[in-house]
Formats: structure tokens, C-alpha cells, sequence
């Protein structure tokens, strides 16, 4: 696709900071983002010259929208996320996460962009998912339990933004990462916790018994696929699972390659989940195989060693 202008909600977070790096060489890109979690600044583009930085507030409509101008493109990922910052403030969560992405959809629709791409989750799929695929049923979690906050307002956004795309005439395609992890993730990643703590040589904590299992994905690998959906053609109200199934793996498992592969004196202590848990979360990613050409290439402990060398060099921050 020729040059675009993409706006970016969460511009400043993990994921986001990546895909900036990705594209900011071909396309402007302007970055709305409350700096609630700033990745950014770790970042090596932030004086580049296709790049903006707006400081607003996905719950200022007036704002998005005004920012929105021009836009060819515009990728929602703004979001509350972590299972210990959604317990925190439940209704903040639904409040940004759902109205968050009802904001962004009314801009986009105002401005007459061309293509929103919604962030979503695996966490949509419940506490058990093996070779899910896009069509499988989601599963909510019982009423009342913090856990789901996050997933039910991914799930609610997911449905309004395609209802926007039918209705509107908007290019709506959707992503639901599965656990995503690499250099500037900052928050409550797993990878992120436990190397960190490895590092520090501190007790590293594994809930339960430590069998559940993950499917892990490097950044670039996931950011490869999202660029597709950002600007192939034709694509129009689809949704896509974005992982790596061949990066499976136990929590405990995890835990000990990480002190392996940092040399640690770490030891992994087991304690109850605090809540319910999700015992296995395993994406099918054929669908991103068939239309986007999307190949995982990083393995895990590939993946891994990348991400000890930056978190290494930035532990003091």
C-alpha cells in the first residue's frame, strides 16, 4: 500500500511501540496515548519525523476525534489490561475498554478512516482453550469474578466494532493476541515478572501446581502479522488469532528455562491462585496462516534469550 496515516490508540504501550518501529520508516504515524504505561520511552524513534505524539484520553471523544483527522488508518488498542490492574478498578476497565472502543469507532466513522483494527484478546476464549479457532464459541466466566472484567469488555468491544463496520461501511478486522511477550513490555507480563525476578535472583512465583499451559508469542512475530491486517487488501470484518502454538509450554516450565537461561539463583515458590485461573490457552492460527502468510519464526528460547539481553541491560529502570 502506498504511504498512510495511521493513528494509534496505546500508541505509547508494549505492543504498539513495536509496531511503530515496524512502520514509521513507510507511513506517519500519530500516537494517541495517556502515557499510563510508557513503553515509548525506551524506545529509539521518538524524534522521528513521521511520527506524532498526542497526550489525551480514549474517554475524550472530543479529543480522539479532533486527533483522528486525516487518518487512513486506525488501530484501537488502548486499553486496561493485567488481571491485577482490572481487579483494581473493574468499572474504570469496562469504562475505557468498552467506551474506549465506542469513542474510537465514532471518530473513525466522523473522519471517514478507512480501516479500525480492534484489539482484542484470548482471554475471550475462557479458562480452557486448545486449537481454538476464530469461529469457536467464547466463554465467560461467572458474574462477579474480577478475572473476566477484562474479557467480557474485549468481547462487548469486538461486537460493537463490527456492528460499526456492517452498518457504517468500515473496514473492521479484529486480533486476539495470546500471550504476546519481548524487550519493552512493561505492566505484569509473565516473561517480564519472572525475568526480572530471575535477575534479581528472587523467588519466582508459580500459582498452583505450575501445569497450566501457554502458548507464547514473540513481539515481532505477532507485529509481523498485525502489519498484514493493518494494510492488506481486502480484508474486511475478519478476525484473527495471532500466537505461536509451536511455543508451548508449562508456567512451570517457563519459570525454569528463564533461570537456566539467565544463570540465576532463583527459586520458584508455589502459592494459590488468588482467583480463578486459565489452565491452558492454545490459539489455531490457520486462518492467519491461509490469508495473511503469517509464520511464527522466533522459538521460545530464542525469544527469551532477546528478551533477558534488554530487560538485562534496563534492570535499573
Amino acid at each position: 500500500m502506498t504511504k498512510r496515516k495511521i493513528l494509534i490508540t496505546g500508541g505509547a504501550g508494549f505492543i504498539a511501540s513495536h509496531l511503530i518501529e515496524k512502520l514509521l520508516d513507510s507511513h506517519r504515524i500519530v500516537i494517541y496515548d495517556n502515557l499510563h504505561r510508557n513503553a515509548l520511552k525506551y524506545a529509539p524513534f521518538r524524534e522521528h519525523h513521521n511520527l506524532e505524539f498526542i497526550q489525551g484520553d480514549v474517554l475524550d471523544a472530543g479529543k480522539l476525534a479532533e486527533s483522528m483527522q486525516g487518518a487512513d488508518v486506525c488501530v484501537h488498542a488502548a486499553a486496561i489490561a493485567g488481571i491485577y490492574s482490572v481487579g483494581k478498578c473493574c468499572t474504570y476497565t469496562m469504562k475505557v475498554n468498552f467506551l474506549g472502543a465506542y469513542n474510537a469507532l465514532e471518530a473513525a466513522v466522523q473522519n471517514r478512516v478507512g480501516r479500525f483494527i480492534d484489539f482484542s484478546t484470548s482471554e475471550v476464549y475462557g479458562p480452557f482453550v486448545y486449537r481454538g479457532k476464530e469461529t469457536d464459541q467464547t466463554t465467560l466466566g461467572a458474574i462477579g469474578e474480577k478475572r473476566w472484567i477484562y474479557a467480557v469488555s474485549k468481547l462487548a468491544s469486538e461486537h460493537l466494532s463490527h456492528s460499526y463496520g456492517e452498518e457504517y461501511d468500515l473496514e473492521v478486522n479484529s486480533v486476539r493476541p495470546f500471550n504476546v511477550y519481548g524487550p519493552r513490555q512493561i505492566g505484569e507480563g509473565a516473561v517480564q515478572q519472572m525475568i526480572g525476578r530471575a535477575l534479581r535472583d528472587e523467588d519466582i512465583t508459580v500459582f498452583n501446581d505450575g501445569t497450566q499451559i501457554r502458548a507464547w508469542c514473540y513481539v515481532t512475530d505477532f507485529v509481523e502479522a498485525l502489519e498484514k491486517v493493518i494494510l492488506q487488501k481486502d480484508l474486511r470484518r475478519q478476525v484473527f488469532n495471532i500466537g505461536n502454538p509451536q511455543a508451548t509450554v508449562t508456567v512451570l516450565g517457563l519459570a525454569k528455562t528463564i533461570i537456566e537461561l539467565t544463570n540465576s539463583k532463583s527459586n520458584v515458590v508455589f502459592k494459590p491462585h488468588p482467583g480463578p485461573e486459565v489452565e491452558m490457552r492454545v490459539p489455531d492460527i490457520a486462518k492467519a496462516r491461509a490469508i495473511l502468510g503469517f509464520e511464527p519464526k522466533v522459538d521460545l528460547k530464542l525469544g527469551l534469550e532477546k528478551s533477558i539481553e534488554w530487560y538485562r541491560a534496563h534492570l535499573g529502570e
